[in-house]
């Protein structure tokens, strides 16, 4: 699973993690902090799910008891449970699971170990590459590589002169 985490809405088909409370694209992923208001907004119009950006259980208790059969992926608070995925920093990698890659450099600590998905920052990671690597349309030279090795890979693309 790869999510874009950008501050407005990107012309890409990944699912992407947007500081916004309507939603109006089936795509976008609202991110949303400790603001009731806006919390209940996306909550009431999300269809893949809602990033909670708090280090409170609180939160994250009302964002289940509001749709319980909403997937809500808490980004700060170490709370588990269903439909709840914990979001995670590359540094503190703690086995499989889904983490947030700021640069290609926090990408290359988790070259080799299993991950469950990548919230991928699209300040540094480039839209439109990663959808083309999601796809399989980039050609990388490693035999048996992984979304991470995948994403690491410098893609080539061969240009026939006539």
């Amino acid at each position: 699973m790869i999510l874009l985490y950008s501050e407005k809405f990107l012309d890409v088909d990944l699912p992407q993690v947007v500081p916004i409370c309507d939603v109006h694209d089936p795509k976008l992923i609202p991110l949303v902090g400790e603001d009731l208001h806006c919390l209940h907004n996306a909550l009431k119009k999300a269809t893949r799910g809602v990033v909670l950006k708090t280090a409170k259980r609180l939160w994250v208790g009302l964002a289940r008891e509001l749709r319980p059969d909403l997937t809500i992926y808490v980004w700060g608070a170490a709370v588990r449970g269903r439909n709840t995925v914990l979001i995670r920093g590359a540094e503190e990698y703690r086995g499989y699971g889904v983490y947030y890659i700021k640069s290609r450099e926090e990408l290359r600590l988790l070259v080799g170990k299993p991950v469950a998905g990548l919230l991928l920052d699209a300040r540094h990671f480039d839209p439109h590459l990663t959808e083309l690597v999601v796809k399989g349309r980039v050609s990388c030279g490693c035999e048996r590589c992984g979304l991470v090795e995948r994403l690491l890979c410098n893609p080539y693309r061969e240009v026939e002169v006539l």
